[in-house]
């Protein structure tokens, strides 16, 4: 008995020295009495086992101990009847059992028939655990937010599109609106998106019979343009706005400026001034408009200037060809001092609302 038990010691230490051997690891009191039914003869039929604890005791605790941890893989307590405690460690054991990687070779190994019952038994109780108390994980998959989709729009069809204009708000969680958990998709989103498909794909494709059509874009009123409005625009401009339309053929578009009126009357803001206006496409000047200034002795006593103070704007529009896609289009007016350039815009007054208030210089409606 002494031996034995110097064996056994000896094995947890070099088990592939006593590969003959019926080694165990458990504790002695927990130990199975041995006896002659117990030690496998040379070029003899493995041992029969009883049940999947005596299985694991005879095959795999001699490594797979609290003592020796190999493979960071402790079996001597784990429990296989009921592997709902351990379903990450039973895994692991089934897929290197079922791939014949376990036991390693050199090692005493069962008969087929009692491996392949021990990893369907295995597998079962992993099946009746994950129907039991399911778990899909985090989400891998999810639709696309607004920022997500315009990107793919642009990389697949070289569209710039506004998804703000199509989609409802993207749902956020902690701060952040591209979790898949959070990006839901119900029938009412699902024909949202089916909308924006059907107006991208027809600017993608475009339709020759299109009629023209007229956008108009405002400044608000109470914005002073005296300085240069954003980066957008060309050092040396004052006032105006930059647009991004998406021109839906090859074709010629016409532009046409609208002039800033006093906030009661007819009249263009500080018409007996001469101004300059340049108009420009992706950056580079389309033309350049001169205004103003023409009647500045004569004032409302002559009835072709009074008409001129009022509809002088109407000459302003150009006619130009262009590709189809998204274009910058820009208008502002030339700056004639070289004054400090603020950081942002500054809005008139909120008094200077009469007829009475004239404009140190025009602006762009």
């Amino acid at each position: 008995m002494r031996w034995s038990w110097m064996a056994c010691w000896v094995a947890g230490l070099a088990a592939v020295a006593l590969a003959t051997l019926p080694i165990h690891a458990a504790p002695p009191q927990a130990r199975e009495p041995e006896g002659p039914t117990r030690q496998p003869s040379p070029g003899g039929p493995p041992p029969q086992v009883s049940s999947s604890r005596d299985l694991l005791n005879r095959y795999c605790v001699t490594c797979h101990n609290e003592r020796l941890k190999t493979a960071g893989l402790t079996l001597d307590r784990a429990d296989p009847d009921h592997v709902g405690s351990s379903v990450e460690l039973w895994e692991k054991v089934a897929h290197k059992l079922a791939g014949g990687a376990m036991p390693p070779p050199g090692m005493p190994r069962p008969d087929k028939s009692t491996l392949e019952a021990f990893v369907t038994h295995l597998e079962s109780g992993l099946d009746r655990e994950a129907t039991a108390h399911p778990d899909p994980g985090r989400p891998v998959e999810h639709r696309l937010n607004q920022f997500e989709y315009s990107n793919a729009i642009r990389d697949l069809l070289a569209l710039d599109i506004d998804a703000g204009s199509l989609l409802p708000p993207d749902e956020s969680d902690h701060g952040f609106d591209n979790i898949a958990a959070a990006l839901s998709i119900s029938p009412t989103l699902l024909e949202r998106y089916l909308s924006a498909a059907r107006k991208i794909s027809r600017l993608a494709v475009g339709d020759l019979s299109a009629a023209p059509a007229v956008e108009t874009f405002r400044i608000s009123r109470g914005l002073r343009q005296e300085e240069r409005m954003s980066e957008e625009f060309p050092f040396g401009t004052r006032g105006g706005i930059v647009v991004h339309p998406y021109f839906p053929l090859d074709g010629d578009y016409v532009v046409k400026i609208t002039l800033g009126r006093s906030f009661t009357a007819a009249r263009i803001r500080a018409i007996n001034t001469r101004e300059q206006i340049d108009v420009f496409l992706d950056g580079a000047r389309v033309t350049r408009f001169e205004i103003g200034g023409q009647c500045a002795d004569s004032g409302n006593r002559d009835p072709k200037c009074r008409a001129y103070t009022e509809t002088a704007d109407e000459a302003l529009h150009v006619r130009f060809p262009a590709k189809a896609g998204p274009h910058a289009l820009g208008v502002a007016f030339v700056k004639k001092s070289a004054m400090t350039e603020g950081a942002a815009p500054t809005v008139l007054p909120p008094r200077h609302t009469s007829s009475t208030y004239e404009a140190p210089r025009m602006d762009i409606d």
